[in-house]
């Protein structure tokens, strides 16, 4: 009996565990998402009427996203089972946590093998030229192209260098080192001319997205991996759980007093 007791915390809070960890993989892959969108928004759309290419960095997120939701529906039938010492439910919850498992595998190898590579850099590059090409007839998109640098204290496209053939001083956004999430109107006037030291040490804002984007998928499959391996484990105790619940003594029957003298009688 004790044993089962303990089978029954131990996959609670497993379960609780993996809860919070699909919630945050869900978080992560819908900020990453937004971000991309923050680009790809700005891009000039007669460019891509006809792509119908498959782009990683824009389906990894939902890779991940749908990996979560999966994983919560899951867990809800695990807290189910324990709740209710239920066979039948902890026989569904150890075939879908197995298959939850090869899913998570499965998405972080994927994200690893075909988004963590050249082929994300290429599109956040070709992106980001879109963009800085837009931001030189579009005011609107210039403002957001700026936001983007102060965010990510990059300068240009490629480098600070691609202001220096349209522009007599790099914009403000490349100098500005008081961006903290939004803009702050009450910062001192800045000088941001071509021999501005901290815009040419910056670099270009293709090469950082790509860096940031690469970070991102490999702690979103690393984050997919751990929770894989506590599915693992869980499976393991509530296959323990159900043979303690199928080696439980059946309940005792208490018979009446008046029950009891009918029987006599």
């Amino acid at each position: 009996m004790a044993r089962g007791e303990g089978f029954r915390v131990l996959l609670h809070v497993l379960n609780g565990v993996m809860v919070v960890l699909a919630l945050a993989l869900a978080s992560a892959a819908i900020w990453f998402f937004c971000q991309v969108y923050e680009f790809t928004s700005l891009r000039n759309s007669n460019h891509y009427l006809l792509d119908y290419k498959l782009y990683w960095p824009q389906a990894i997120p939902w890779i991940f996203l749908i990996v979560s939701v999966i994983v919560l529906c899951v867990t809800s039938c695990g807290f189910s089972g324990v709740k209710k010492s239920s066979r039948g439910l902890l026989t569904v919850y150890i075939i879908c946590m197995s298959v939850v498992v090869l899913l998570l595998i499965t998405a972080a190898v994927i994200s690893l093998v075909f988004a963590d590579n050249k082929s994300t850099d290429d599109f956040v590059k070709d992106t980001v030229w879109d963009v800085y090409f837009q931001a030189k007839t579009d005011n609107e998109v210039a403002t957001s192209f700026g936001t983007i640098e102060r965010k990510l204290h990059c300068c240009g496209a490629d480098s600070p260098r691609d202001y220096k053939n349209w522009k007599a001083e790099f914009p403000m956004s490349c100098c500005d080192v008081y961006y903290h999430g939004f803009l702050d109107l009450t910062r001192p006037i800045m000088e941001c001319e071509f021999t501005n030291k901290l815009a040419n040490e910056r670099y270009g804002c293709s090469t950082v997205a790509a860096q940031y984007a690469r970070i991102a998928i490999k702690v979103m499959s690393a984050g997919a991996i751990f929770i894989a391996f506590i599915g693992l484990i869980a499976v393991a105790i509530a296959a323990g759980l159900y043979k303690a619940l199928a080696n439980k003594p059946p309940p005792m029957v208490v018979q009446y007093e008046s029950e009891s003298k009918k029987v006599l009688l």
